[in-house]
């Protein structure tokens, strides 16, 4: 009797670590979408600038929003890359984040060259170089094998990943819960068997 009911602590506590798993593995999927739009908005953002800079025109709200979206930006991606470094890469799991990230996806490597470049508009005053930096986000963002594809691909991957742990644990929940079904019906046996011998 007390196995089932250590088992069955067991198996609540198993319920509530998954339910706060799911929590932060949906909180990455939610981020690593907001990615994609942050870079999309900074690549707008810099457009609007160099429009009013030709135009001569007050650009310290698109400024100051670029500013905004390039903090959050490279905030959600340090944040993301460092959970696919301490869950996925350190685990050994085989993941499509691993190759998204530091594979063929490159997202290490592209996402800072692309701050990079939007964080020189900030500090450009000619109107001919953030027009360069304009063309420049933009190819960075949708040229050949561009930043928006992978931050699609990483946001699919992230929910393949969220998937493929909740298949896993509902897999695995099922299992124990079987186990604990049968350990019931083999005490209420024995506990069946003890009262007819007292009989």
């Amino acid at each position: 009797m007390l196995f089932t009911i250590v088992a069955c602590l067991f198996q609540y506590n198993q319920v509530v670590t998954t339910s706060k798993k799911q929590d932060v593995l949906t909180y990455y999927i939610n981020i690593s979408g907001k990615q994609r739009i942050l870079a999309q908005r900074i690549v707008f953002l810099s457009q609007v600038i160099a429009t009013n800079q030709v135009l001569h025109r007050d650009n310290f709200i698109a400024l100051s929003e670029l500013r905004d979206c390039i903090i959050q930006l490279n905030s959600i991606h340090e944040v993301l890359q460092n959970f696919v470094v301490s869950v996925v890469l350190t685990k050994k799991e085989v993941s499509t984040l691993s190759d998204i990230y530091f594979g063929s996806g490159n997202l290490s490597l592209k996402i800072p060259e692309f701050l990079e470049e939007a964080n020189k508009i900030l500090i450009a005053n000619d109107t001919n170089i953030i027009l360069q930096i304009n063309q420049n986000l933009l190819y960075l963002l949708e040229g050949d094998n561009g930043l928006l594809n992978t931050l699609e691909l990483a946001t699919l991957s992230n929910q393949l990943y969220a998937q493929n742990y909740i298949k896993l644990t509902a897999f695995n929940n099922k299992l124990f819960l079987s186990f604990i079904g049968i350990l019931i019906l083999i005490e209420f046996f024995i506990l069946l068997r003890i009262f007819l011998k007292k009989d």
